[in-house]
């Protein structure tokens, strides 16, 4: 018998890199390289409506081969798989793993009564956040363990740091393009602070994909911004160091306070970018303000300029924060992180 069968969204021999698929990669290949390639078997959940009608058949054999199984659903798969593992795990006892992707599962297991259930009977559920933690807890749940999000990424090195200490200082935000990520609130800062420094203190590069049903949105918002406001498209997931190491600050005003583990705020610290965010749970558990990066309040365009003021009158302010930022990226490589994981697979 092997030791581990893992349930997710591998997209094995198709080219895929959403968050979900690289999350679910990543633990496959960290489980193997500590525990033993021959002990570890994948079991993608690609494939619609196939998947489904095979589905009950790849939970057998996943229970009946391996002592430990971990489920890794999505969003949409979350109400059969979690419910069939439990249900079909009860004669042969294995110890049941659900490795949360994403910060939507506290808010959404308390509206389905059999998904509450099921989460329950699980051996352990690994959640990213410790505002995860306390929000289950709260409602009586004791199986959780904090597994933060992590990155294969690298990370630069201390030497390699170029101080900024004269405008322009460039900005970037990093994630999707929509209302909710306070794109416009980063816009609307810059604006405000350049002018009143009287000319182009700061630029704003705005990367990622622009969600669907926002482009008309984001389309005549950039039609009103000056020449040092651009849309700069997506970078691909294994760039962003290199794309993030050109700037003075990551912003990243969000509006969501339910925020899941913010993966972006990685990319900046490992390029030694410290970020300006949104003070948001999760974030807060992340960046330590004013040693790692800055916080203001969400939704406060005035406390985000005024941040950014901070920085023009002082750009040491942020060079000197740079090297802890590194320090902080080593702690969410994956080997550091999923040794939570590995630790339960004895």
């Amino acid at each position: 018998m092997k030791k581990v069968a893992i349930l997710g969204h591998f997209a094995l021999g198709v080219d895929k890199a959403n968050g979900q698929t690289i999350k679910t990669k990543i633990v496959g290949a960290t489980l193997k390289q500590e525990i033993g390639e021959e002990q570890v078997d994948y079991y993608d959940t690609m494939g619609g409506w196939k998947f489904l009608f095979r589905l009950p058949f790849i939970m057998l054999r996943m229970l009946r081969s391996h002592s430990h199984v971990i489920i890794m659903p999505a969003y949409k798969g979350v109400h059969l798989i979690v419910p069939l593992a439990v249900l079909f795990n009860m004669p042969f006892h294995r110890k049941l793993h659900y490795v949360v992707i994403g910060g939507w599962l506290p808010k959404y297991v308390y509206k389905y009564p059999i998904l509450r259930w099921a989460v329950r009977k699980i051996d352990v559920v690994y959640v990213e956040t410790l505002h995860m933690v306390e929000e289950m807890e709260h409602e009586g749940y004791e199986n959780l363990k904090l597994m933060p999000n992590f990155k294969d990424i690298i990370i630069k090195e201390e030497n390699e740091l170029t101080p900024v200490n004269t405008p322009p200082f460039r900005l970037c935000t990093f994630s999707r393009v929509m209302k909710e990520k306070g794109i416009e609130d980063a816009i609307l800062a810059v604006r405000k602070c350049n002018e009143t420094l009287g000319g182009q203190v700061f630029t704003l590069d705005i990367y990622g994909l622009i969600q669907k049903g926002e482009e008309l949105w984001f389309e005549q918002l950039m039609q009103q911004q000056p020449q040092e406001i651009k849309y700069c498209g997506i970078v691909p997931f294994d760039k962003s160091t290199v794309v993030l190491e050109n700037y003075y600050s990551l912003l990243f005003p969000t509006h969501f306070s339910t925020e899941g583990f913010p993966g972006t705020l990685i990319d900046a610290m490992s390029a030694g970018v410290p970020p300006i965010v949104s003070n948001c749970p999760s974030c807060k558990e992340l960046v330590d303000d004013g040693q790692t990066g800055l916080l203001f309040s969400i939704g406060s365009v005035e406390q985000l300029a005024d941040r950014l003021m901070e920085c023009a009158n002082n750009p040491a302010l942020i060079n000197n924060m740079r090297p802890f930022c590194l320090k902080k990226a080593r702690e969410y490589l994956p080997h550091n992180v999923i040794k939570v994981l590995s630790s339960e697979i004895v």
